[in-house]
């Protein structure tokens, strides 16, 4: 009879709510400004770990330098002999450990970059419209067979290739500086500190070389000069470990916000992406 209701056909209001959400995500995969926002946030995420890395290794110079000179303030067997490496050991491995993270954190975001380009590739984005406008059609005239299901399961894996890495991206840079910019701020400002007062401290250590036109008497009281300081080497050695090692918890907070934006963040913004759609084809179109 005329008006009444087909029960075998979904409902017109559950079709407009599947067109509907899929021409959203199907434009929201052609706006240019998403793999723009997406790289730039990527690239701001990019600075910051190679500066860390940069400071690192720069805390790591400075700590060998402060080594080799400390072995040299021996002039002729006379002064303390002292073991640099066993007393600055145990934080320059810990400074190495930190630029390895932060390189491997450079190389994560350079393969998120990588990745924001390939999700713009044209032909990815032109078969998600084919698949997307497919399956609002055949969902349109009530199918719910073998082609609708794997029309669907096609549309859903196109979507999660474009919008999965440039949405990650965007949130996980959200997540940064709505909590972790202020951390990352406050330890970087204190690492570069530690690398400038430890270039200090270690030029401390090294014995002003003797002039080449010195006399005898002058080439001795330089001899005297440093077998002094040698003996204050131990006190000056305690500081730059005591500097090095203040630093430690900066670095340990750096690894934490890179491992929270690079790895964490990304991973779980990704599972709330497949459960969003994963819940949206449940609401609308059921097995």
């Amino acid at each position: 009879m005329r008006g009444m209701h087909d029960p075998t056909r979904p409902p017109i209001r559950r079709h407009l709510l599947l067109a509907t959400a899929l021409a959203l995500l199907t434009a929201l995969a052609w706006w240019p400004g998403l793999d723009r926002f997406a790289t730039a946030t990527v690239d701001a995420a990019l600075t910051r770990a190679l500066a860390a890395f940069a400071v690192a290794r720069g805390i790591n110079g400075a700590i060998s330098v402060a080594q080799s000179a400390e072995v040299a303030l021996e002039p002729g067997g006379v002064g303390v002999s002292l073991a640099p490496g066993e007393v600055l050991d145990p934080v320059n491995d810990l400074v190495e450990q930190f630029s390895t993270l932060m390189l491997t954190a450079s190389a994560s975001l350079g393969l998120q970059k990588l990745l924001v380009g390939a999700s713009a590739w044209l032909p990815l984005k032109i078969a998600l419209s084919i698949a997307v406008l497919a399956w609002i059609a055949l969902a349109w005239r009530g199918r719910d067979d073998a082609l609708l299901r794997g029309v669907r399961r096609c549309a859903l894996f196109l979507l999660v290739l474009r919008l999965a890495v440039p949405l990650s991206a965007l949130a996980s840079e959200g997540v940064y500086r709505a909590l972790l910019a202020d951390e990352y701020a406050r330890s970087a400002a204190v690492l570069d500190d530690t690398l400038a007062l430890l270039d200090a401290q270690g030029e401390a250590l090294r014995p002003p070389p003797p002039a080449p036109d010195a006399s005898l008497l002058d080439r001795a009281r330089a001899l005297v000069g440093e077998a002094g300081a040698a003996l204050d080497v131990r006190g000056r050695l305690a500081q730059l470990e005591a500097t090095a090692t203040a630093a430690t918890r900066h670095m340990i907070n750096l690894v934490a916000v890179f491992v929270l934006q690079t790895v964490l963040l990304p991973l779980g913004f990704l599972w709330l992406l497949l459960r969003a759609l994963r819940l949206l084809v449940g609401r609308v179109a059921p097995d």
